[in-house]
């Protein structure tokens, strides 16, 4: 469809069923996106020749110094039944985590260049992925979580120690004040307990993002116990008790009590703690350890900032960044149901250098916030709820909000929340579809697919998801953009496809159904948009935006907001938060300055 785009369109208006049939028998459910994308510097690597030596590689001080592959079995304290998955303390007494293959077999895996370049070299060998090593990405996770420097502090140590009497002596401070900081770190994350705790914080060090994935048969298969093993585990890390397991599972606390303690003696587990830690990153160790059609590469703090907020479930988190600085003027950067949060550089910058503050949400079934009670019908409550929960942890009463696409969402949280929604600018906003609509190149044979045969969005998402590198995500930029000079040329830039890439990345973890269900949304007419009387608003729409002219969206949108004016921009295309970002922060400062 990328390369004949026009021949799809003429193939779905003749027969779109056979299309259909055609592009599913094809695919045959081959891709179904599953990553995770760690911190940099949280994984560790061992690489060994054929001969068993290790080859030097460049990583980080944690990283133990073995000298063959032997040594690193005989250090070896627990281990899965196939022997692949197993756990040591290092020199300074911290639990770590591996697991090593063949080189053959990791050639598909998510690595460094470096690491794959080594593998390249050596041929035949074994290559041994270390988790735990290192405190930082664990104290950023505790910090995204909001908790205070102390009990990150506290958290981290536990984490990497194993218990809250161990993190205390290694922290040098009382035993009770130790507990108290766990206490309240649960406290203020909404989480049961110590384990549940434990877990949060290392899903979201190591990447873990929610998604489709069946937990128990990936602990199943990587420990190599049984399914009902896995499955009381998993209830124990989530902060679930003996008892409350044991209900669930429909058996006796003291038949869990055994199946815990068989678990602890393989892997030399001490604590629920630690079995909550071995929980997140056996799952992390089989989600990076899996042939990928394209590496989704490695989290970096400085440029993507994570901030993490608990929904009253005490299970599921929200996902958002704050730009800062903290004394701006915050405005809330809505994302199109194509991405999630990360704000363009552009916008970013332009924004601060002008005194505000961007904060951006992922919402439910976006990249990694779980998708809750969100559903087909009604994609957009559980994101107001999310939107409105993040909001008050901010204390922010009411926000501006740009919003490249995303504007039913807009339009619900306006109609939902009347009070907290400020002044906004829409960025070329998405009419629902329509027969008569613009159909231009892959982007007009994608929404002509949509349209007739809906069974293909999710097709199409999962097919476009499982190959997100940063290759891949520019070949696929430069397509959707082709016959708009402006964003051609924003294809040149660098900066702009990385932009792109950390957009787009987090839907190769898999969690992507939000932007499904939205797109059924526009693409089936399935929502009722009331008219909003709203004078506050501005839409901004390109002239040359390759997605849908000037006049549908005009056409379109002035039935919903008939106050709302309509700004064409000459020479705009689909992404004018990056080629004008000016002109979209001169249009929030006119509106606010009313």
């Amino acid at each position: 469809m990328i390369d004949q785009p026009d021949a799809s369109l003429d193939a779905l208006r003749q027969d779109a069923a056979s299309f259909e049939r055609a592009a599913l028998e094809e695919e045959d459910g081959r891709h179904y996106p599953q990553a995770a994308i760690p911190y940099r510097g949280f994984l560790g690597f061992l690489l060994f020749d054929a001969a068993g030596k290790a080859v030097p590689l460049d990583q980080p001080e944690w990283v133990p110094s073995v000298a063959t592959f032997d040594t690193l079995l005989d250090r070896i304290e627990g281990q899965a039944s196939h022997g692949r998955l197993f756990s040591f303390h290092d020199d300074g007494g911290h639990l770590l985590f591996g697991l090593w293959a063949p080189t053959e077999e990791a050639a598909g895996w998510n690595l460094p260049p470096s690491v794959r370049h080594a593998i390249g070299r050596i041929g035949k060998g074994q290559v041994a992925l270390l988790a735990g090593g290192t405190a930082e990405p664990i104290s950023i996770a505790a910090a995204g979580f909001g908790l205070s420097p102390q009990q990150q502090r506290v958290v981290t140590s536990v984490i990497r120690t194993g218990s809250i009497r161990a993190a205390a002596a290694e922290l040098g401070i009382a035993y009770v004040t130790a507990r108290e900081a766990m206490t309240g770190a649960a406290r203020r994350m909404s989480m049961q307990n110590t384990p549940a705790v434990i877990r949060a914080i290392v899903e979201a060090a190591f990447g873990i993002q929610p998604g489709d994935i069946d937990r128990a048969n990936i602990i199943s298969d990587m420990l190599g116990v049984t399914h009902r093993q896995a499955r009381v585990a998993l209830m124990i890390s989530l902060g679930a008790s003996r008892e409350a397991a044991a209900q669930a599972i429909g058996t006796s606390a003291a038949v869990i009590k055994k199946e815990l303690e068989a678990l602890y003696l393989n892997f030399g587990l001490q604590s629920a703690g630690e079995l909550a830690r071995l929980m997140a990153e056996v799952q992390a160790l089989r989600l990076f350890a899996r042939s990928v059609e394209a590496a989704p590469g490695f989290l970096d703090p400085a440029i993507e900032p994570s901030r993490f907020t608990v929904r009253p479930n005490g299970l599921e988190t929200i996902a958002w960044s704050d730009y800062g600085p903290a004394s701006g003027k915050p405005v809330l950067i809505v994302h199109s149901n194509w991405s999630c949060r990360a704000v363009p550089r552009p916008l970013m910058t332009e924004l601060q250098r002008r005194g505000w503050r961007p904060i951006a949400i992922d919402r439910a079934g976006y990249g990694a916030t779980h998708l809750g009670r969100a559903t087909v019908d009604d994609p957009f409550s559980q994101a107001v709820a999310d939107t409105l929960q993040v909001l008050d942890a901010c204390r922010i009463d009411e926000v501006p909000i740009i919003a490249r696409c995303g504007a039913q969402f807009v339009h619900v949280l306006k109609s939902r929340a009347p009070d907290r929604v400020g002044p906004v600018v829409l960025v070329s906003p998405t009419p629902e579809a329509s027969e008569n609509g613009q159909r231009v190149g892959v982007v007009g044979a994608i929404k002509e697919a949509f349209a007739r045969r809906p069974a293909l969005i999710e097709f199409f998402f999962r097919i476009i998801c499982s190959q997100l590198n940063l290759a891949r995500v520019e070949q696929l930029t430069r397509a959707i953009v082709r016959g708009c000079e402006t964003d051609e040329k924003l294809c040149d830039d660098p900066q702009f496809i990385r932009d792109r890439f950390r957009a787009l990345r987090p839907f190769a973890t898999g969690n992507f159904i939000g932007g499904v269900m939205e797109e059924h949304i526009i693409s089936r007419r399935t929502w009722d948009f009331a008219p909003l009387e709203v004078t506050d608003w501005v839409i901004l729409q390109g002239d040359q935006d390759t997605h849908n002219s000037t006049a549908e969206v005009e056409s379109y949108w002035r039935r919903i907001l008939p106050r709302t004016p309509m700004v064409p921009v000459e020479g705009g295309g689909r992404f004018m938060t990056s080629s004008h970002a000016p002109l979209v922060a001169d249009q929030l400062e006119g509106l606010c300055a009313r």
